[in-house]
């Protein structure tokens, strides 16, 4: 029954972000960058929109860790919440993020939404201190994408809770 719940999951995402792998097939994430501010005509500039959009999940991730347990079931509209369920699904996903963040951040000193992260640790810093507003096309952008992916990661954790 785990390869269902994997495989329920991964439909589910498919739909918000389609998987890829730049250099770690598999394990990295190419997300959706609708409503990016900037042209996206460069792979530097598919990188910096990457860069910013991980660290976007990455909010909504620690918003949805910050919630207690009724919170949770009331965020999700469910009756009751497993949470050892919901901590896999972030766990994983910090992975991926980890690892997305890191391909996009190779060749980038210099550009916009650049800090170097050496592990989960140090992306869940960088994410919780991220606003993206440096100018106001940017801010518009960072309200988008607040409201997408906390909608996306709430679809990923009701099935996480839903599926057995």
């Amino acid at each position: 029954m785990q390869w269902l719940r994997m495989a329920s999951i991964l439909l589910l995402w498919a739909g918000v972000w389609r998987m890829a792998g730049a250099t770690d097939a598999g394990h990295s994430l190419a997300l959706e960058h609708t409503g990016w501010p900037d042209a996206l005509t460069t792979q530097a500039d598919v990188d910096t929109a990457s860069r910013a959009e991980v660290l976007m999940v990455g909010k909504a991730l620690l918003a949805s860790e910050a919630l207690d347990e009724q919170g949770l079931k009331q965020r999700l509209g469910v009756q009751a919440v497993k949470l050892k369920s919901v901590r896999q699904v972030r766990e994983g996903l910090w992975d991926r993020l980890l690892v997305t963040y890191r391909n996009a951040s190779q060749d980038c000193d210099g550009e916009l939404f650049c800090p170097r992260v050496r592990n989960v640790a140090d992306l869940r810093q960088l994410a919780a201190a991220f606003t993206g507003e440096i100018s106001p096309a940017y801010a518009v952008w960072a309200s988008k994408s607040r409201v997408f992916h906390e909608q996306a990661l709430d679809e990923q954790l009701r099935v996480a809770v839903l599926v057995p």
